[in-house]
């Protein structure tokens, strides 16, 4: 059983030209550089963040405050992969983490189930053929050596993004177990509202806010101090942290490495977890945290205060409506929630984002390795879509003990 190397490495060199190459059509990328550390691709990065269609998830912001607090707890090594062109100027970057599972080495998506939408960032181009990617891919494996993985999983990846074909959707795929939603804004949020509820709908949360107001003055926080950030987030896992003990679920949001990566990445200016808040006078009644890029905001968490006065009055619901309304003014083109089907979701987000999975063996113990975990990928997409399934498993799997 071979060890993985955590060490900082670098590896780069020229990939091998690919048949196609030699037969004159256009290669995608020329070298390949591999990393431990994060530190000689960010300028490369920073590059690919406005060349490459991307959601927040593959973001600086976001995705080096999740790799400092939690690759380690789970597990993973990371390792980036940069191809460049022949004027040596990046064209794709992966962001990925190595991790023993038993005799194989698995290579996944940094983030985790913590990010929504997986992708690699890679600049537009026609020449991003089935075999460029399988090219790149094997020379990355080649150059990680000893520390190659037998199995790349490389799952939730939309087909698009940003009306932009994922090249990715090129590999042999299948659907993923759930779908991401999402909706298109408008300018005038009133509009928006108006095509997405009906007159019902809107009268009862007219309703909700005024038997809310009624306990004292509504406000829509965003936090932008150190202080308010301490303040909701410190809120944020109280109110969720009691959901969970309440359903007799173990909740990921008690581990002290969570709260450090909200904590630092919704830090500054560019950050990658903005923090939203409903105040009843100096009382937080609910929690949003989500973030914008390429002119899509991404809801991320969320939780509410479940006194039965409040929470009869729909809380996340009045803030989510808030956070919509500022997104519309402030020029957003969409809005998601994320994966996994909910009511609140629903109640708004009335597009579903299809997401797919790929598998791509690199030894043959890895492609045993793939049948197996695409087994299980279509076994949950299963029990996903039955509900008396999903919700006894969500119990079975989150109880306690």
């Amino acid at each position: 059983m071979r060890a993985l190397t955590p060490d900082a490495m670098t590896i780069s060199g020229p990939a091998p030209a690919a048949t196609a190459a030699a037969s004159g059509v256009a290669r995608a990328f020329e070298t390949v550089e591999v990393h431990a550390a994060a530190e000689p691709v960010l300028s490369a990065w920073a590059e690919l963040e406005q060349l490459a269609p991307c959601s927040i998830y593959q973001t600086r912001a976001w995705l080096l405050p999740w790799i400092a607090a939690l690759a380690a707890p789970a597990g993973l090594l990371p390792r980036f992969v940069l191809a460049r062109g022949a004027d040596a100027r990046p064209v794709a970057l992966l962001c990925l983490g190595l991790r023993k599972r038993g005799p194989l080495c698995l290579a996944r998506w940094m983030g985790g189930k913590d990010a929504n939408f997986n992708m690699a960032l890679v600049a537009p181009s026609s020449s991003w053929t089935r075999r460029e990617l399988m090219r790149l891919l094997r020379a990355a494996a080649r150059q990680l050596g000893r520390d190659a993985p037998d199995l790349l999983v490389l799952v939730n990846q939309p087909l698009d993004w940003g009306g932009v074909a994922n090249p990715f959707a090129k590999l042999s795929r299948q659907p993923s177990p759930s779908a991401a939603y999402a909706m298109t804004l408008t300018g005038d949020p009133d509009r928006l509202f108006a095509a997405k509820l009906s007159s019902d709908a809107r009268k009862k949360l007219r309703k909700k806010e005024a038997k809310l107001a009624a306990l004292g003055p509504i406000t829509h926080v965003v936090a932008s101090t150190e202080v308010e950030r301490r303040e909701l987030l410190d809120a944020f896992l109280r109110l969720r942290n009691a959901r969970f003990r309440a359903q007799n679920i173990a909740s990921p949001f008690e581990a002290e490495e969570m709260a450090r990566f909200i904590a630092t990445a919704s830090e500054g200016d560019a950050h990658g977890i903005e923090l939203h808040a409903l105040k009843v006078g100096s009382r937080i009644v609910a929690v949003y945290g989500g973030a914008a890029w390429q002119c899509q905001w991404s809801g991320m968490f969320n939780a509410f205060d479940m006194d039965p006065t409040v929470a009869a009055a729909s809380p996340g619901d009045l803030l989510l409506q808030r956070i919509v309304a500022t997104c519309c003014r402030d020029g957003l083109k969409r809005f998601d929630l994320g994966i996994g089907a909910a009511r609140y979701k629903s109640a708004l987000c009335d597009e579903e984002i299809a997401l797919f999975d790929v598998f791509v063996p690199l030894s043959p113990m890895g492609g045993v390795m793939k049948m197996a975990l695409a087994a299980k990928q279509k076994l949950k997409g299963s029990v996903k879509r039955d509900p008396r399934l999903y919700g006894l498993a969500k119990r079975l799997l989150g109880r306690r003990g």
